[in-house]
């Protein structure tokens, strides 16, 4: 997990642990990839 991105979501409070865990994983991949869609910026469907 990068630095920056749980520093900018550390007060999202979404109700679970692994769905904030997700949130950063999502923002990290599309912050090295902005021109793709999530999917893509992921690398799949099931882990967009």
């Amino acid at each position: 997990m990068e630095k920056w991105a749980a520093q900018e979501l550390q007060y999202a409070d979404l109700g679970d642990t692994r769905r904030k865990k997700r949130l950063i994983s999502i923002v990290e991949n599309l912050a090295s990839q902005p021109s793709t869609s999530v999917p893509q910026a992921s690398g799949n469907l099931a882990a967009a």
